[in-house]
């Protein structure tokens, strides 16, 4: 990992959290490439998190998804609940309130074949649940999965480059989309909060990336290296880059896994209805997380033992019994 007093500091905004261009990276050349590939080095060292701009995800279709998702959580509960999320399959619709996350939430993944299914026995590799009279609902999903999942590759691609590792070193390993994408919708209320509402609690997510999309509506907000909780205001046109454990453990915690959570502030004269999105970019169920020579300084050991994905996610799954899932935002 590049020291941090050698990254340019132009991507550090009065935000406090940076904003990074991605167009160069995607259109430049090589020396562009490595210079936004520090940007984002030093933003995850000194932040763990990041605003990204010209990220080739089309507008329209994150306004699509947007409008998708409404629909979807404007639906009955009844309906809804025909594709309830289970302990066995964590894939399908969680209500209000279920393990004390004030939302209601939808996780799928990619697409999967039935062959697939038998080779690892696991709740997140199962089969999506849809609602059959949805079918422009499942369609537009998929859609923006793809369209994040091509995306993430190249901020990957941009950190290999900043760890000094060939440019599709972490792409490979995660080229067989074992993400998962969470839909949250935070219902709305005319009573004004009394204290700060915490919506979702603190924590950090346990993949290598996370996309976050909010819409309309704040809320989230991150707490630093020094422990200072601050807010992730909206910036149209962009999406929110944050940091998981396995990105941490990659980089013998050079990166650090952002904490982060979903609050009201006590300053609202009442709770407006909040929808976002967040997309988990995971490595191959079978991908080695082990740290890279790279990333040890002197005489620096790996931290961490090298670990299969799938392993990694039973170990933190077994270890968590507060939550049914493990990616949440």
């Amino acid at each position: 990992m590049i020291p941090i007093n050698e990254l340019p500091k132009e991507s550090i905004v009065s935000t406090q959290i940076p904003v990074i261009d991605f167009h160069s990276f995607i259109t430049g050349d090589t020396y562009a490439k490595e210079a936004v590939a520090a940007q984002i080095a030093s933003a995850l060292q000194e932040m763990g998190c990041f605003y990204l701009k010209n990220h080739d995800i089309p507008t329209t279709l994150i306004a699509q998804t947007f409008a998708q998702a409404k629909h979807f959580f404007a639906l009955s509960l009844k309906e809804k609940k025909q594709i309830a999320l289970t302990e066995k399959c964590h894939r399908g619709y969680i209500p209000m309130g279920m393990s004390s996350i004030l939302s209601e939430q939808f996780y799928f993944g990619r697409e999967m074949n039935p062959e697939e299914l038998d080779k690892l026995d696991h709740p997140f590799h199962k089969s999506n649940q849809w609602l059959q009279s949805q079918p422009e609902f499942r369609e537009v999903m998929l859609q923006f999965f793809a369209a994040c999942h091509t995306s993430t590759l190249k901020v990957l691609e941009a950190l290999a480059i900043a760890l000094k590792l060939p440019e599709s070193y972490f792409a490979e390993l995660h080229s067989e989309q074992n993400h998962a994408m969470g839909l949250h919708h935070y219902p709305g209320t005319s009573e004004p909060p009394k204290t700060q509402d915490i919506q979702l609690g603190e924590h950090t997510d346990g993949n290598t990336i996370t996309y976050v999309f909010q819409h309309e509506v704040e809320g989230l907000e991150i707490c630093t290296k020094t422990g200072e909780r601050i807010p992730v205001p909206l910036i149209p046109d962009t999406v929110v880059v944050m940091a998981g454990e396995i990105l941490q453990r990659w980089t013998n915690d050079k990166v650090y896994a952002t904490k982060h959570q979903v609050a009201i502030p006590f300053a609202s004269q009442h709770i407006q209805p909040r929808y976002s999105f967040a997309f988990f970019a995971s490595p191959n169920n079978d991908a080695e997380i082990a740290c890279p020579e790279s990333c040890l300084g002197a005489n620096e050991t790996a931290k961490y033992p090298p670990i299969i994905t799938s392993e990694f996610y039973t170990q933190r799954n077994n270890n968590n019994t507060s939550i049914l899932i493990s990616p949440k935002n």
